[in-house]
């Protein structure tokens, strides 16, 4: 039995050593192993999703390949039935469309490896991706709308989202109260509404303005001129999916029954002070409080907002002190003339008439509304000047009247004119505390054709009301006669 065992040991020993001879013998020196394929996987296999239950159309997918004797060159994705796109990386954020008018539909996704020698993974990673369309969302920015009731516009900013990714937003529409929807550009997220006729009472059409163009992009109907307002909003998105309405707050708007504006910045007497002056000596005005209501009767935006309004009037007057107010939108601080500058600038520029009676604080900086007034500087010299109730401001201009406080002013404002301007009135002034100074109190600027579009008070006028019968004298000949061109 031991010499039969060591027989078959020999006789299988001599079949090992036989193969590895045949072995050795049958390869040539150095030759290659055939390439392999490289291997695709995706790094997530499956999803189980159905019914309500699936992903949005932004889908977020990642993947890697393997090269047992070489290494990954490239990668090639395709969609459904569509066409392989290359790319070199390992992950993407895909937007898969879902057809118009489907809520959910199935994406088959393949991605596949292909290796330094060019072979291709001939079994590509395979995903199904389960998608059910989400509906957008359109917003009004309450903050950014006008208070309960203005004057001609109404400006807004809103804003549109969707589940699936913004960039699956496709339209926007507006309309103000019943009246048909129309499409606005949904880059545009700052918009203006003002009637078409501004003068004309009742429903009808209305411009709507994008950002701080003064031209309307579009018309819609059923804006209601001197009545309340109701401005809506929609979006849709690639799937045609339309958002929830958002209705913005009842708007009243005021139409135009002037060519004048009148735009008030002092305290509730003042202004009904100034109300009274303007009344008295020109036949009708529209008024707007910006400082009432601790300030937040201003506009939000004042470009577009009151420039689009304050552009309808042929003649604009504007009174103010130096009080500071916040944007009750930007909480930005500064004179109402600061923020109102460019506008007073633009209307300028389109022929109208501008009135202003302001004062300055102590070191104003000019920097922003000075140019527009026409002032090139206030004096710097230590002291003050005194305005007193027995002196006279005297006008350059041999048809106005003198004018006269009514009561001591312990500070006035006369200012250096720039050379465009011709001075007005100059003021009979008071040194105190060593001041030296100019004594221009008003300015009035013509345009090429010789006409006045500027006349500019820094001692405002409701305080040079010793004489009324000046004042008013005063008020009607700029109002009537010198902006009467």
């Amino acid at each position: 039995m031991h010499k039969t065992a060591l027989k078959y040991r020999n006789i299988r020993l001599s079949i090992i050593v036989l193969s590895l001879f045949v072995f050795i013998f049958s390869c040539k020196k150095g030759e290659d192993l055939p390439n392999a394929a490289p291997e695709t996987k995706l790094s997530i296999e499956e999803i189980n999703l159905t019914g309500n239950a699936r992903l949005n159309s932004t889908v977020s997918l990642s993947w890697f390949g393997t090269d047992i004797d070489g290494y990954v060159a490239y990668y090639e994705f395709k969609i459904n039935k569509g066409e392989w796109t290359r790319t070199q990386i390992q992950d993407s954020t895909f937007l898969f469309a879902i057809d118009p008018d489907d809520d959910s539909t199935d994406i088959d996704f393949y991605v596949r490896a292909i290796d330094d020698e060019g072979v291709v993974d001939p079994t590509p990673a395979y995903l199904l991706v389960p998608l059910k369309n989400s509906p957008p969302s359109v917003t009004i920015d309450e903050e950014s709308l006008p208070i309960d009731t203005t004057n001609l516009v109404i400006t807004f900013r809103y804003s549109a989202a969707d589940p699936d990714g913004d960039n699956t937003l496709k339209q926007a529409y507006i309309r103000a109260n019943e009246g048909e929807w129309k499409e606005i550009d949904l880059n545009q997220k700052l918009l203006s509404v003002m009637p078409s006729n501004p003068t004309t009472v009742g429903a009808g059409a209305a411009g709507v303005y994008y950002g701080l163009s003064d031209q309307p992009a579009l018309t819609i109907d059923g804006f209601v001129n001197n009545g309340a307002n109701i401005i809506q909003l929609k979006v849709s998105d690639i799937a045609n999916a339309e958002s929830t309405i958002d209705s913005a707050a009842r708007i009243f708007v005021r139409c135009q029954s002037s060519d004048l504006l009148v735009v008030g910045g002092h305290n509730a007497s003042i202004t009904s002070e100034y109300k009274t002056l303007v009344n008295d000596n020109y036949a009708t005005a529209d008024f707007v409080d910006y400082a009432g209501n601790g300030g937040l009767n201003q506009p939000r935006f004042w470009e577009p907002s009151f420039k689009l309004m304050a552009l309808n009037y042929d003649k604009v007057f504007f009174h103010t002190d130096e009080s500071n107010f916040s944007n009750p939108l930007t909480g930005a601080d500064g004179t109402l003339l600061d923020f109102a500058a460019p506008v007073i600038q633009a209307l300028i520029d389109s022929d109208k008439k501008v009135l202003i009676s302001t004062a300055f604080a102590t070191g104003v900086d000019l920097s922003i509304i000075g140019g527009v007034l026409s002032i090139d500087s206030l004096s710097r010299s230590r002291g003050q000047a005194f305005f007193t109730n027995d002196s006279f401001a005297t006008s350059l201009a041999s048809d106005y009247p003198d004018l006269q406080p009514a009561n001591f002013l312990l500070a006035a404002d006369p200012f250096y004119p720039a050379v465009d301007a011709e001075v007005f009135y100059t003021a009979d002034l008071t040194p105190s505390g060593g001041w030296k100074g100019p004594n221009t109190i008003a300015i009035r600027r013509k345009n090429n054709l010789g006409n006045v579009n500027l006349v500019l008070f820094t001692i405002e006028l409701h305080k040079l009301n010793k004489l009324k019968s000046n004042q008013n004298q005063v008020i009607n000949k700029v109002l009537n006669e010198a902006f009467n061109w």
